[in-house]
């Protein structure tokens, strides 16, 4: 089965670290031009790829952006088009992420109904002056009552996003932040390493000295304690950043860590398609332009509204590699193997040689990468690939 990613580029306010693609301040005309440019772009993708209209769809994640900036009424009738377009799964995953300070309950309970069934809440912080330097709109309250609504409107697959390593975050302000999550008993927990961004303005702001970031070794620690806190609260570390309670892992975000078909709507949105007639065995990834009014004049003009790019055997047999490694239970050859032909020799050398070193272990005709080295990984799939 596949998944829809639907890219929703509207914030309230861009936050100071954020580099995902967003408008913010935009206006009702502007949302409602998108709702319905995004029906139209789902009718070219199904002409396109006719595929995509036979074989229902199991995950449908609304990211952003702040997907609730468009308000509960067109994200309602944004998912009832879908429905409209693509078979659907009686037992669909369906996603929102949103932001405390953008839903109200009775927004909520109006999203519960419309048929989505999991919320992804981007917390970042309990902490208000760091949410201040992040530039969150939000503040503890907001959290508290996001949660609270949440819960009362019926959603019982609730996400807690969390960041680390957060210039003047200490230690202890993280373990306070890891423990009052726990205690809302989110079913997902998200613990992310802030990775600045030279254009955002955290970036500029580190590039200029008035802020520092952490140390290595204090944002190893904070690692080490999400680790601890987190699988001691009942939550199962099976991905490099994220944890979930036993079967409440994230479907969609599995399918791009095991390299499955997910076609991606909107402006900035990927995807990765699997035409039956052969014509692509290794996917071929697609890629809308990050830019609004680009997006709304390709697909007015009946062109397709980003590039296509057929993958080969070494660049699949990389992508599933470096995703597939993320997971805590790392990734199957033989299964890899099956889906993408032998596995090319230059790949070989470079597990062996991580094996040899202990980078790698091989474990029931499996490779992972060692718990002691999970704050590492992305070190470890540079010299992979």
């Amino acid at each position: 089965m596949s998944g829809i990613y639907v890219h929703v580029p509207f914030c309230v306010r861009k936050c100071g670290y954020c580099d995902f693609y967003s408008e913010a301040g935009s206006g009702e005309p502007e949302m409602d031009r998108y709702v319905g440019l995004l029906a139209a772009e789902a009718d070219r993708l199904l002409s396109a790829f006719p595929h995509l209209g036979e074989t229902a769809a199991d995950t449908l994640y609304f990211g952003g952006g702040t997907p609730t900036a468009l308000g509960a009424e067109r994200l309602v009738s944004l998912l009832a088009s879908l429905r409209r377009r693509f078979p659907i799964s009686a037992d669909c995953e369906v996603t929102v992420e949103a932001n405390p300070g953008t839903v109200t309950v009775d927004g909520l309970a109006a999203l519960r109904r419309g048929g989505f069934n999991r919320i992804s809440l981007g917390v970042q912080s309990f902490h208000p002056v760091t949410l201040d330097l992040l530039g969150r709109i939000h503040g503890v309250p907001e959290i508290r009552d996001a949660i609270r609504d949440a819960r009362r409107a019926g959603f019982e697959n609730v996400g807690i996003d969390l960041i680390f390593g957060i210039p003047g975050q200490t230690v202890v302000e993280w373990g306070y932040d890891l423990h009052l999550a726990a205690t809302f008993l989110p079913e997902h927990l998200s613990a992310y390493a802030l990775t600045p961004e030279t254009e955002t303005p955290l970036g500029k702001a580190l590039a200029a000295g008035t802020l520092t970031m952490p140390d290595d070794e204090t944002v190893a620690e904070m690692y080490e304690l999400a680790h601890r806190t987190l699988t001691a609260s009942g939550y199962r570390h099976y991905e490099t950043s994220n944890f979930a309670k036993p079967g409440r892992e994230s479907r969609h975000n599995r399918k791009y860590w095991r390299r499955e078909e997910v076609p991606g709507l909107g402006p900035a949105a990927h995807g990765l398609l699997f035409p039956p007639d052969g014509t692509a065995p290794f996917g071929i990834a697609t890629e809308n332009p990050p830019d609004l009014a680009e997006w709304a004049r390709l697909i007015e003009s009946g062109r397709p509204p980003g590039a296509e790019t057929i993958r080969d055997a070494d660049s699949a047999w990389s992508e599933a590699l470096i995703a597939g490694l993320r997971e805590t239970d790392g990734v199957d050859p033989a299964d890899l193997a099956h889906r993408l032909g032998p596995i090319p020799t230059e790949r070989i050398a470079a597990i062996d040689r991580l094996v040899a070193v202990g980078k790698l272990l091989r474990e029931n005709g499996r490779f992972r990468i060692p718990d002691a080295l999970s704050f590492l990984a992305n070190e470890v799939l540079a010299e992979l690939v």
